[in-house]
């Protein structure tokens, strides 16, 4: 009789722990924990993602001031072309961006440059050409695209850096010269306004575009 509880006891004890190892060695589903941080695969070519890369200044915050106020305007004025208003703050936000560029590299303003030169330009190009510069490039191109400026709307000093950025040959007649010019840029005789001209004309509607002028 005790034999055979012996027995009993041990089937029983075997089962209890065959099963308890089947259990505990069976993979489980996690249950959701909220003091458990969740994470997602990361998309490099999701829009949010390509957003994010190009909106990475250097860390200068006056250059990113003036990045984002060119970004700003840009996107204001492509949305309301006939505001004159806006107009004039995108005219200001370029030339204040233009003249940090040149303000390194003082000589690209008339194409005077030198082999001495080579180092501010270096300067000016690693200072000008984060990925949140790219996107300033592309938002006034795609706005100077809309053919709302044109000779003398930027003024002497910074209009031939603008013409490139922009790849808008109607502001100078240098860069018309080597760009293709949709407008007489290089057939017109007049000078070149100076920044004081180009403020007094911004309030004077001088818009390319059907706004009623």
């Amino acid at each position: 009789m005790d034999n055979l509880r012996f027995f009993g006891l041990a089937v029983g004890m075997f089962a209890a722990v065959f099963f308890g190892m089947k259990w505990f060695l069976t993979p489980q589903p996690l249950r959701p924990d909220a003091r458990i941080p969740t994470f997602q695969r990361y998309d490099a070519d999701s829009p949010r993602a390509q957003l994010e890369s190009s909106s990475i200044g250097d860390d200068d915050p006056t250059r990113d001031r003036l990045r984002h106020e060119v970004l700003d305007y840009a996107k204001a004025l492509s949305d309301d072309p006939c505001n004159k208003t806006l107009r004039k703050h995108y005219v200001q936000a370029v030339n204040d961006y233009a003249h940090a560029w040149l303000s390194i590299v003082p000589c690209f303003a008339t194409l005077s440059c030198r082999s001495a030169d080579s180092i501010n330009l270096d300067r000016a190009t690693k200072a000008f050409g984060s990925p949140l510069d790219s996107r300033v490039k592309e938002a006034m191109q795609q706005l100077h695209a809309k053919h709302l400026f044109k000779f003398g709307d930027f003024p002497n000093d910074d209009s031939l850096l603008v013409a490139y950025m922009a790849n808008d040959a109607a502001l100078n007649r240098q860069a018309a010269q080597t760009m293709p010019a949709p407008v007489n840029a290089q057939s017109d005789a007049r000078p070149q306004p100076s920044f004081a001209e180009v403020q007094s004309q911004l309030g004077e509607g001088t818009a390319q575009s059907d706004c009623g002028d």
